[in-house]
């Protein structure tokens, strides 16, 4: 029996998240210049054909991931300022889903350092990645800014508060990688903020 127009689109959606999946890991690692179409089949467990029918080429993935990545970055920071509680409790929040992010699932903060670090980087995906990560930014500098209003959060410009907090957090899902270093208790939103406390 031929499979309805319901169940091709299912499965359709599954293999195109499937091959996002597995792209996110080897992009993750490898970067855009060392991963090949036929390991992103391979590593979703399609045919190399028909990686094409869900993206032109590898640049247009990872692309797509870099967009992911980025847009739940700045999601998390809106929905925390749209939470209730203190600058802090938002600036905590968001750190701790970070963290979490870090150590559980670090694929998609490896994404964003292996964009800002691609030399090859299509024209297209280096104005997106610019202007994404200038809003997630300027969010971040804003709660920043809040909390220091409150009193809660070191009297030091926004700016450089916001671009350590982001390389903190970046280099701990960096260290995820290295594997002499595994063992090392990963570090709690209340250590990382520790350097942010007023």
């Amino acid at each position: 029996m031929p499979r309805t127009a319901q169940q091709n689109q299912r499965l359709k959606e599954e293999r195109r998240s499937a091959l996002l999946k597995a792209a996110r890991e080897l992009f993750a690692r490898r970067g855009l210049a060392a991963t090949k179409m036929t390991d992103l089949a391979t590593a979703a467990g399609i045919s190399y054909g028909l990686v094409y029918h869900y993206f032109p080429d590898k640049e247009a993935v990872f692309l797509t991931l870099v967009e992911e990545a980025v847009q739940g970055g700045i999601q998390l920071l809106t929905d925390a300022r749209s939470a209730p509680g203190s600058p802090w409790e938002q600036l905590h929040a968001v750190c701790s889903r970070m963290l979490e992010e870090a150590r559980e699932n670090s694929s998609f903060l490896l994404i964003l350092v292996q964009a800002q670090a691609c030399e090859n980087l299509p024209t297209e995906g280096e104005q997106s990645l610019a202007r994404h990560t200038a809003r997630f930014l300027q969010l971040l500098v804003e709660l920043i800014e809040d909390g220091q209003r409150a009193g809660q959060v070191v009297d030091v410009p926004a700016g450089e508060l916001a671009r350590t907090f982001l390389a903190t957090v970046e280099g701990l899902a960096l260290t995820r990688l290295i594997k002499p270093r595994s063992n090392l208790p990963f570090p709690s939103a209340d250590t990382v903020l520790r350097l942010f406390e007023a």
